[in-house]
């Protein structure tokens, strides 16, 4: 998108666009201004950030592993099978095996 079609859309939503009256999730005002804005932001950056604490439209750090196929057969049986994605996987295993080792010493 570009700058025009964001002030298109912002003129839409400011001017044309309708909300149902008694809605108890519809944003208005600031409210609506601050999450068009995030929204925005977060478009412009890419994918939907995974950390939490994270500006709008940074980038997370990005690592990349070889696996051996069975493991990676291994990973994709399990994520499937809970159906989540790998590396929501990897991140859980990660969080895990550090935390454990840090208690460790």
């Amino acid at each position: 998108m570009t700058d025009k079609d964001y002030e298109g859309a912002a003129k839409w939503a400011e001017h044309d666009m309708s909300l149902p009256e008694n809605s108890r999730t519809s944003l208005r005002g600031a409210d609506a201004a601050d999450f068009g804005r995030e929204l925005v932001e977060r478009s412009r950056g890419g994918r939907p950030s995974i950390d939490p604490d994270a500006v709008p439209g940074e980038k997370s750090p990005v690592r990349q592993v070889r696996l051996p196929r069975a493991l990676d057969a291994d990973l994709e049986a399990f994520a499937s099978s809970r159906k989540r994605k790998p590396s929501e996987i990897m991140r859980e295993a990660l969080t895990e095996y550090l935390e454990s080792h840090r208690e460790a010493g």
